[in-house]
C-alpha cells in the first residue's frame, strides 16, 4: 500500500457506491502505485486535470479511461473520482468506443461526477449516471453463453464454478470455453473469478472489520492471499484511502442491461 503524510492522506467525498458490475467512490485526492486489476478504470478530475501513467505512458487530463489489465497510477493534488467498471459492464463497453474521450466528454464526466459529489442524497444520481454511461454507445453484443456463464459465477457461493462446469453449461469444449471468455471479456476465466472476489469482499466490508473473517467470507484461501490480491488489484484497500475515516458502503440496485448475441 502506498505511503503518503498525514497532511496529503485523502478525504472521503462520497460513500462506496458498489453495484453489479461496479463501484464508484470520490476523494479529495489520491497518489498511488503502479496497479493492475481486471476492471476498467474511468479516473477523473473534479476540478482540474489529473496524472495517469497508463501501461508506461503518461497522461494529463481531466479524465482518462483505463482498459481492463492495464497497468496504471494516479496522481492526483485535488479531488477525483473513480469508476471500476467490470469488463461485462455495459457502461465499460460503451465507453471503450468513445476512445481517446473528447473534451466535451471529459468535461461532462468531471461536471456530473463533481455534482454527484456534492450532493446530499447522491445514490439515485449515481444510478442515472451509470445507466448514462451505458447509453453512450451501442457497443458489439456479449455472447450469451459468455454473459450466463458470468451471472452463474457471481451468483454461485464458494466454491465457485469450475472450468469444466461452466464449459459444459455453455456447451463447449473447454478449451473453446476459454478461448471464447478471453475474447468476449479481455480477461482470462481464472482473473475475473479473482476479480469476483474482491468485489464480494469490497460488498461485506466495513470498517474496523476483522480481515481473517471477511478473506474466508470472500472465498480467499487466508488473510495474507487476500492482502495480496487487493494490494496488486488496487494498490490499497479502502481502510487505506480512509485513514482513520468510516467508510461508508452503499449497495445500489443498477437492472441489468447486457444486450447478447443469440447462441447457435
Amino acid at each position: 500500500m502506498s505511503q503518503s503524510s498525514p497532511a496529503s492522506d485523502p478525504r472521503l467525498l462520497t460513500p462506496l457506491f458498489l453495484w453489479r458490475g461496479g463501484w464508484l467512490m470520490a476523494l479529495s485526492s489520491l497518489h498511488n502505485q503502479p496497479h493492475q486489476h481486471v476492471a476498467a478504470s474511468l479516473l477523473v478530475g473534479l476540478e482540474k486535470d489529473i496524472r495517469v501513467t497508463r501501461d508506461g505512458r503518461v497522461l494529463c487530463a481531466r479524465a482518462v479511461l483505463v482498459p481492463p489489465e492495464c497497468q496504471q497510477s494516479l496522481h492526483s493534488d485535488g479531488p477525483v473520482a473513480i469508476l471500476h467498471l467490470d469488463p461485462d459492464e455495459p457502461a465499460w463497453r460503451s465507453l471503450a468506443l468513445q476512445q481517446p474521450l473528447s473534451a466535451a466528454h471529459q468535461q461532462w464526466l468531471s461536471d456530473t461526477l463533481r455534482d454527484l459529489s456534492r450532493a446530499a442524497q447522491p445514490e439515485t444520481g449515481v444510478v442515472a449516471f451509470v445507466q448514462q454511461l451505458r447509453q453512450l454507445a451501442s457497443p458489439p453484443p456479449l455472447d450469451a453463453r459468455i454473459a450466463a456463464s458470468c451471472a452463474w459465477l457471481r451468483d454461485a457461493p464458494e466454491p465457485a464454478p469450475t472450468m469444466t462446469h461452466l464449459a459444459q453449461q455453455a456447451g463447449l469444449s473447454e478449451s473453446r470455453f476459454r478461448h471464447l471468455f478471453r475474447e468476449q471479456m479481455g480477461v482470462t476465466l481464472k482473473r475475473y473469478q479473482l476479480h469476483l472476489k474482491c468485489q464480494r469482499a469490497l460488498s461485506l466490508w466495513q470498517s474496523g472489520m476483522n480481515f481473517t473473517e471477511l478473506a474466508v467470507l470472500a472465498g480467499f484461501y487466508d488473510q495474507p492471499h487476500l492482502n495480496r490480491t487487493l494490494r496488486a488489484m488496487f494498490d490499497a484497500l479502502p481502510s487505506g484511502y480512509a485513514r482513520g475515516q468510516t467508510v461508508q458502503v452503499v449497495p445500489l440496485s443498477i437492472p441489468a442491461e447486457n444486450r447478447t448475441t443469440p447462441v447457435e
